[in-house]
């Protein structure tokens, strides 16, 4: 069996991250998959590069440790969805100022959704992991099987994609210069085209990357390609729920205090987890009808567009939900009470329409949530939709609501986070103010009131905070539609 030291020096290459965070993750990764390793070359306690190259079944010996760290990487991507308006945070274990974009810096980042346990530590962790099996364990092991290979390029692509969505510019190797967004995506792509034998979801990630490049024929025809093969297509790998747990799980339901609250209008959606091994979607058929529908509205094809909304909102419909006990009293920091009761209905601005079924009862017994996809949009009434800037409108909704806490929500909104300052301090070819060491946040993102995307009206809804005070108003009103502000200012990749 490989010790935790030995498994640190066999991976002295992998950077960016504390030893021990190295030795943790392949510790794991050993204890779980030692069997399958037989160095039998070492005649001493230390295991060297070299002896597991020499190993039975190196590659497949490492892939455990691939899928783990891939499970960890989405993990800190979804909670990064704390810094959009799909929610907003209350409690001490997400720092608070990640609910204001213009506010974040590397030093937060590094300390919350954060180190070890946020997206730049994780990201960087898998793509230096797959880095080392796919460029110097995999050539040199016979037995590396294609679909292993497949399987890790496709993990590396993934890293690459996340990489391009979330951070400007970030380093592709060990003390590194930092390379652009682009750059991140294009060698994504490159990644999971070597991966497609690992299965439809690499296409999927396909049409994500190509998109995030404005480059809609690419685009539709990888979403087109798993579309044609699984229609229902569902990408969604189980936490096993003891050493590997949904992390948003531990905020949006374990915690004394829920700190992941929904913006009202998406109250219907939460808690989309709900136990510790409750899947994430990774990548999913609704998600690849809106790529197409978003192509068709750039090109004018409202009629196409209409279809594949139409598309993604009956397969969203078609998904299950979940019973859930849910103890959640949908309070505030203050304790102060948030919209709870069915009865409340919702406007996205001042200038929309009032609309029900978006609240929740809550606390409630036997509530049925849904955990893959759902939309408060329906198909019949988008069909109707006569003009593009109604389209466009439905169609950033659909995807706030159809990937609601899957990551995406903070690339939509041109977002992108910082490196983390442990980068920023060690690497010789990083100087505070370069490219990547701040965030970027555009201009139309509101800048107040403090807190703006997640702030709505009336703030008093009920006769005190007890358990069962009586509701005093049933309408609120968001201050923002951030969705309308998308259309405003032509936010998609493909205008």
């Amino acid at each position: 069996m490989i010790s935790t030291r030995q498994v640190q020096k066999m991976t002295r290459r992998m950077k960016m991250l504390p030893a021990r965070g190295c030795a943790a993750l392949l510790a794991a990764m050993a204890l779980a998959s030692c069997d399958a390793i037989d160095p039998t070359k070492v005649t001493n306690p230390t295991t060297t590069d070299e002896d597991l190259a020499q190993a039975t079944n190196p590659t497949r010996s490492l892939l455990p440790g691939l899928r783990a760290q891939f499970a960890r990487m989405i993990n800190a991507y979804v909670v990064a969805e704390v810094v959009t308006d799909n929610y907003s945070i209350h409690g001490t274990g997400i720092v608070v100022d990640f609910d204001e974009p213009q506010e974040i810096t590397p030093d937060l980042t590094n300390s919350t959704g954060t180190s070890v346990t946020g997206v730049y530590w994780n990201v960087q962790e898998l793509r230096a992991l797959a880095d080392f099996v796919i460029d110097e364990i995999a050539p040199n092991d016979a037995k590396a099987t294609p679909a292993l290979v497949a399987e890790a390029h496709y993990y590396r692509g993934m890293a690459f994609l996340t990489m391009g969505e979330v951070f400007s510019h970030a380093p592709h190797e060990e003390d590194g210069t930092p390379q652009s967004a682009e750059t991140a995506l294009n060698k994504a792509i490159s990644d999971l085209q070597a991966g497609t034998a690992f299965g439809p979801q690499a296409n999927a990630a396909l049409a994500r990357a190509h998109r995030l490049l404005g480059d809609a024929g690419a685009a539709s025809s990888a979403a087109n390609a798993v579309l044609n093969q699984e229609p229902n297509f569902l990408y969604a790998p189980e936490y096993d729920g003891q050493f590997l747990t949904n992390t948003s799980v531990a905020f949006l339901v374990l915690r004394a205090l829920q700190e992941m609250q929904p913006l009202p209008r998406l109250d219907f959606l939460d808690p989309k987890y709900t136990e510790r091994g409750s899947p994430v979607p990774i990548a999913k058929a609704e998600e690849l009808h809106l790529i197409l529908a978003e192509a068709a509205l750039a090109s004018g094809d409202l009629v196409g567009a209409r279809g594949q909304l139409a598309s993604a909102i009956n397969t969203a419909k078609s998904r299950g939900t979940v019973e859930f006990d849910d103890i959640d009293e949908r309070r505030n920091a203050d304790l102060s009470l948030r919209p709870r009761n069915s009865e409340i209905m919702i406007r996205a601005d001042a200038d929309s329409p009032y609309r029900a079924g978006l609240v929740l009862d809550r606390p409630s017994e036997g509530l049925r949530i849904p955990n893959i996809s759902a939309t408060s949009l329906d198909a019949d009434s988008v069909a109707a939709l006569g003009s593009a800037s109604e389209l466009w409108h439905s169609l950033w909704l659909a995807r706030q609501e159809m990937l609601f806490l899957e990551g995406r929500r903070l690339a939509d909104l041109g977002i992108r986070l910082p490196m983390m300052l442990r980068e920023i301090d060690q690497n010789d070819n990083i100087n505070e103010g370069d490219p990547g060491t701040m965030a970027i946040v555009p201009q139309y993102i509101p800048r107040s009131p403090r807190y703006a995307m997640d702030v709505y009206t009336p703030l008093e809804l009920y006769d005190g905070d007890g358990a069962n005070a009586p509701l005093l108003e049933t309408q609120v009103t968001i201050t923002v539609d951030m969705n309308r502000v998308l259309v405003v200012n032509n936010a998609s990749p493909f205008n």
